[in-house]
Parts: structure tokens; sequence; C-alpha cells
């Protein structure tokens, strides 16, 4: 297939394709109230230099530089050996190898028919490496390919940062294609600060080796709607996922995040944990599904979703599901969603405490175990500027100022104890 052809097909899935295609979820989904398609058309990059320039001066006090920094009108590649960048033509030579087919979703067709660059990541065997991605976005939309291949015995940790700097309605939307050898490990970190113009499209894929080890963490803090798709799969046998998703919303956020992880084979685990905590009018809608797949025995699945609702504007939908096909396994799942128990607030304002102190302090405890589980310290250490000065100041999109003393403080009370009295449980 040439380009063009599949630039069509792709732009004839994304007009009529609806935009929740899922009958388990057809009545649970965030509305994107734009024709993304006209996005951008003949706006100027205004402002992205400065942005780009603000963000790589807070990432150079961690001593951090980016192999690839990708934007509207932005490429730089550091000739990091392991990464290649590619143009959209690359998609029509490499359908063989793209998980995501363009009829399956509406926006994976917006992707492929709008994607600006391919990001080629390629570990050989027994390879050791560790990437840093910026994403920018300005007035005209950002759309990305990024294909990720790990050999056996590799390890590799990626750390992305997806930001933007608008005045008109845009979009930021990333395909991600892992692939993993046998007795390898990867982390990726996706840490979502896009600014309030911008529609945040996330979607993943990845298939695991025998005995390989994902871990995949993301933050969503920013963007006025962010949807998400992941479908991750444990499929060697002896293969481990472990996802970790952390919402912080305010203002009018919309966030639809729906993950699927599936034990394909024999002493495989898959866990899944989300948390959101919601201030104003905010709203999230998590959705957690596990599959157990027949000839999965000794698998082990695991769903965790938690919300707290620091607003009585805000809201979570939790709705964790599970489909078990196979006898011999291990496999739960829970939901629970609660405004912060008065009495907690009142305890900690009694030691001298104001109540932004309280808020920071209990979000943080919230989300201190799922940040405990992040091997990366520039994903830890910037989501804990971005957490903690969204919670002071309610914005989002703008560069924080980094402070490297801050510390993720575990409170003495445990989750329980958060959702004492106030709770919606399955």
């Amino acid at each position: 297939m040439n380009h063009n052809e599949f630039v069509k097909g792709a732009m004839e899935n994304y007009d009529k394709l609806p935009q929740e295609r899922s009958e388990i979820y057809k009545r649970y989904f965030i509305n994107i109230p734009l024709d993304l398609k006209t996005l951008g058309n003949g706006a100027p990059d205004i402002g992205l230099g400065n942005c780009r320039s603000r963000i790589l001066d807070g990432f150079s006090r961690f001593n951090t530089k980016f192999d690839i920094i990708l934007g509207t009108g932005i490429f730089t590649d550091s000739q990091n050996p392991f990464v290649k960048v590619e143009g959209p033509e690359y998609l029509s030579t490499a359908l063989k190898d793209s998980m995501h087919r363009t009829d399956e979703d509406k926006y994976v067709a917006y992707i492929n028919a709008f994607v600006d660059k391919c990001v080629v990541v390629d570990v050989p065997d027994d390879g050791k490496a560790n990437i840093n991605m910026l994403m920018l976005n300005s007035a005209k939309p950002l759309n990305v390919r990024i294909f990720v291949k790990a050999g056996n015995n590799s390890k590799l940790n990626v750390f992305q940062y997806f930001g933007s700097e608008t005045s008109t309605a845009s979009a930021l939307g990333t395909i991600h294609d892992i692939s993993l050898g046998n007795n390898s490990e990867i982390e990726i970190n996706a840490l979502h600060n896009e600014d309030s113009n911008t529609v945040n499209l996330s979607f993943t894929k990845s298939r695991i080796g025998e005995d390989s080890h994902l871990r995949l963490n993301a933050v969503y803090s920013g963007a006025s709607h962010t949807r998400v798709r992941n479908v991750i799969e444990a499929t060697g046998n002896g293969s481990k996922i472990d996802a970790n998703e952390i919402v912080l919303g305010s203002s009018e956020q919309k966030f639809d995040i729906g993950t699927y992880i599936i034990n394909r084979g024999s002493h495989t685990s898959a866990s899944l944990e989300s948390k959101a905590a919601l201030m104003d009018k905010s709203f999230c809608i998590m959705k957690g599904f596990a599959k157990i797949e027949k000839g999965a025995t000794k698998a082990k699945s695991y769903v965790h979703e938690r919300g707290i609702l620091l607003d009585r504007g805000a809201k979570v939908d939790s709705l964790p599901d599970m489909s078990v096909d196979e006898n011999d396994v291990k496999a739960t799942h829970s939901s629970a969603t609660a405004p912060i128990d008065p009495e907690s607030v009142f305890y900690l304002m009694s030691k001298g405490i104001d109540e932004l102190g309280v808020r920071s302090l209990l979000v943080s405890g919230f989300f201190s175990n799922s940040m405990a589980k992040v091997q990366s310290n520039i994903m830890k250490e910037m989501s804990m500027s971005l957490i903690n000065s969204k919670l002071e100041t309610k914005t989002y999109g703008a560069m924080p100022k980094i402070d490297t003393r801050n510390v993720w403080i575990a409170s003495d009370m445990n989750e329980g104890d958060m959702f004492k009295g106030h709770y919606k449980y399955r």
C-alpha cells in the first residue's frame, strides 16, 4: 500500500467510526467536542520555541538531556544509536509490524492520517539504554507513532514529557507499539502536562516475551480532554506487567482512561493500579479490564482503582471488570471512590497544618505507593513538582518551579482511613 492510499483509508475510518466502539463501555466515555482533522489549518507556530526553552531549562536542573525533541516545526536528534526518526511514509511500509489497526478506533485513525514523525527505538539482544523524549504541540497538532523493540536479555528505560503552548484548540496524539523479547526489562514513563487548549490522545499496545517485565507508568495532569486506550499482553510464559496510572484533575478537565491487561501465557502476572485525585468540576472515568485467557495456568491478575474527590463538583466513575477463562489462577479487582474524610482533615489541621498543606499531604500519601514503583528519578521528581504545583495553583500546562527537596510524605493514615465513612466499593 502506498502512503496516499494509507492516509485516505485512515481519513475514511476517522469519519465513519463512532467515538466509542466497545460494547462494554459504549455508555461510559468522554466526548471530544472537536473535529480534529480541521484543527490547526494555516495556524502559525507561535510561542513554541519559548515553551521548549522553558521546559529544557527546567530539566537542565536535573542534568537531563533529551535524545529526541519533537514538535510542530521542531525536530532534534542527538544521534542516539538505538533511536531513529522516520517520516510519515514509514507507516506504509511498517504495517506488518504495527499492532494498531487504522479501523479499530476513531482516534487511532486520526493519528495515522496526520502523523508527523515515526520514532523507532530498537535495543538489540543484551543491550541497555536510557532514552528521554520531549513532545510539544502548538496551534498545529502533533501526532507521533512510536515503535519500541527490545531484544532478548535487554534493559530499557524511557522517559517522555508531553507539553504544549497553544492559544487555540489543538491536539497531541501518540501511538506506542511495544515489543519485548525474552528475559528483558522495560520501563516506560509518560508525564502529561499539556495546556488547557490541547486534547491528549494516547494509545499503547504491547507484547511481552517469556520471563520479561514491562512497567508502564503514566501521570495525567494536563490537557482539557484526555483519552487513553492501552492493551498490554503478558504473552510469554512467566512474563510480568505492572501498570500504574495517576490522574490529577482541576477546573473542568475530563479524563477517559481505559486499560486492558491480558494474561496469555502460563505463570504470568498482570497488575493495574489506577488512582485519581480530582478538584473543582473535573471528571475521570477509569476503565480497568483484566482478561485471563484459556491456557494461562498459574496466572495472577489484579485491578485496583481508587479515587479521591477534593471538591464537591468533582466526579470519578471507576469501572473495574474481569474475564477469567482458566481455573488455576488468582484474580482480584476492586474500586473505591470518596471525598477526603473530614475527621482526617480535622486531625491534620489540629496539628497546625493549613488546608492547602492537608491536601498536599493527603494526595502525596495517596499517590506515594504508585510513585514508589517508578525507577526513573526524573519521572519521580518532575511528577512531584507538577502535582504539588497543581494542588497549590489548580493550573496546569506551565513548567513549574522545580524543587528537588520535594519528597513524597506517606501520612500516618492508610488507604482504608482515607475512605472511612464515605466509600463506594466493588
